[in-house]
């Protein structure tokens, strides 16, 4: 489509005609925000995010989680935010100057530039952000991609162009061709307060987008950022206790904000290499045979050198992945397990670990009766023993059964496939920088995690690993809590360091089949941190 536009000599300025883009941009950019809250699924904005990603190096995502923390992610969305104002910007630059937009009729010029935006959004930058041409490589919903780019589309066109035309008729610029079509004034002056209307709702666009956000950068941010406690119980076994409290466990997504599903529409599909392909709602999963116990997850971009909250333990209840495929009749051919979550999320697995007895769907975390909450993956999420978090996919909605691996989510992305949990120890108490006496006895406490090889050993050193105490490990006879599917706790009392000044506190731990914690400093990516966490304290007269 080609309009009959006229690059006319009395242009607007490049500057003018920037600013409106970046005003249509703004109202484009809230539709893209909003439709995900309204519609619950992946858009655009996240589609590029995860695009993104896709083109970003291990080292420097490790950089950047290292740096940042719980804000890297959302700094990253921030960044696309930005972008999107700014090529709204140059796109009415652009259109105005080479294709004389705002100088022709209304009608056309605003279909063509909703065309030309919702053709580069779909036939460009998905298929750059990976995405395929026309989302046909986007792994959420189609109507939830498509929708809100076309809204936007048309919601940049119709401000774009009026705000071009009411530029131009209160600068007097273009009169003639203008004027000409118009033959009155009266129209020219209704075009200039339509334009300043239009400015209004592009400034309140881009104030309400911001707003939006940095409150996701910050709401992201705060996740995860539970108060350390820092005195132990007395007899016990430190200040993190046996079991998580659900409200302090942690929270980690490929997108900023988890999905909101509801269990009375929801469905796991079973597909693929199977005998009988099966739809099962929740209330079917639930009157299956049930396991219940209690897992530790640990997120594969936890630290080990400094004190990490990216590891939780809880009770988690559900029913065996080898009973869902029991039921559906598995083919001989078949050698994997793919998963696909409700937000694009995929990830694979070999049909022997999905048929081990301690892979699970859970439907319940907590206390008993109490479901899922939607940012730990409701209505129902994968467990797999001794592997990282990245392989346990939440909101999960199909399984497919094949005879070939599929590289997930973060697999594409350059992390570790396997993703087993490496023999991994901490230290609670004390903590850097506390001051402790000297000759006097102090305890030092932490926990240990191997992920289902449990821990048979843990050994403490004041003296930067010089020489070594073996500490006091928490069984599973004092807390049901505690088992070889979870961390450790441990304690080392009656502690004396004799000499004043500084002093190095070191711990390392043994898994249950002898593996010792690797002492050499890695960052967690691509496949989870090692070495041994250090504590510098200060040794004062007692």
């Amino acid at each position: 489509m080609s309009p009959p536009f006229r690059p006319a000599s009395d242009e607007l300025s490049s500057r003018q005609a920037a600013v409106a883009g970046a005003l249509a941009g703004g109202i484009a950019l809230l539709i893209l925000l909003l439709a995900p809250l309204l519609l619950n699924a992946d858009g655009f904005l996240e589609a590029i995010h995860n695009g993104v990603t896709r083109y970003v190096p291990t080292s420097l995502l490790d950089t950047a989680i290292a740096t940042f923390g719980a804000y890297a992610k959302g700094l990253l969305f921030a960044g696309i935010c930005l972008t999107v104002i700014g090529a709204g910007a140059l796109t009415g630059w652009a259109l105005n100057r080479l294709a004389g937009v705002g100088r022709g009729g209304p009608v056309v010029e605003t279909l063509f530039v909703a065309v030309f935006v919702i053709l580069v959004a779909e036939v460009v930058v998905l298929p750059v952000f990976g995405q395929g041409l026309l989302g046909s490589g986007f792994r959420g919903s189609g109507p939830a991609l498509h929708g809100p780019i076309v809204l936007a589309g048309v919601g940049y066109a119709v401000a774009l162009v009026g705000l071009l035309r009411s530029a131009i008729a209160r600068s007097g610029s273009g009169q003639s061709a203008i004027g000409r079509e118009s033959g009155n004034a009266g129209i020219m002056q209704r075009r200039a307060f339509l334009g300043r209307i239009l400015g209004v709702v592009g400034l309140g666009a881009l104030a309400i987008s911001g707003f939006s956000v940095v409150a996701r950068v910050v709401s992201a941010g705060s996740i995860n950022r539970t108060v350390r406690t820092t005195t132990p119980a007395p007899g016990g076994f430190g200040p993190t206790p046996a079991v998580t409290p659900v409200d302090d466990f942690y929270v980690v997504a490929k997108d900023l904000f988890p999905l909101s599903v509801d269990p009375a529409s929801w469905r796991l599909q079973v597909s693929g290499l199977v005998d009988r392909p099966a739809s099962y709602s929740l209330a079917q999963i639930q009157a299956m045979p049930a396991v219940e116990g209690y897992r530790t997850f640990q997120c594969i971009s936890s630290q080990v050198t400094t004190y990490d909250q990216l590891i939780g333990n809880q009770r988690f209840k559900g029913v065996r992945v080898a009973d869902i495929l029991a039921a559906s009749g598995v083919k001989p051919t078949a050698r994997f397990v793919l998963w696909q979550a409700l937000d694009g999320y995929t990830e694979s697995l070999p049909l022997d670990v999905a048929r081990d007895p301690r892979t699970w769907l859970a439907y319940e975390m907590g206390p008993p009766g109490t479901p899922l909450k939607p940012e730990h993956g409701a209505p129902l999420r994968v467990i797999i023993p001794g592997r990282y978090g990245m392989k346990q996919p939440k909101w999960l909605t199909a399984i497919q059964l094949s005879d070939h691996d599929e590289d997930g989510y973060w697999e594409q992305r350059g992390w570790d496939r396997t993703a087993a949990v490496r023999v991994y120890s901490r230290i609670d108490l004390p903590m850097d920088g506390d001051s402790l006496p000297a000759g006097r006895p102090f305890g030092i406490f932490g926990i240990a995690n191997s992920g289902d090889r449990g821990i048979s050993r843990v050994e403490v050193s004041t003296d930067d690993g010089q020489t070594w105490k073996d500490a006091e490990i928490e069984r599973s006879d004092s807390d049901p809590a505690i088992t070889d599917l979870t961390w450790v706790r441990w304690r080392l009392v009656n502690v004396v360091v004799p000499k004043e000044g500084r002093a190095t506190l070191v711990v390392r731990a043994t898994d249950g089949q002898g593996n010792v914690q690797d002492a050499v400093p890695r960052p967690p990516l691509p496949s989870g941190a090692t070495g041994y966490q250090r504590v510098s304290v200060l040794v004062v007269p007692g």
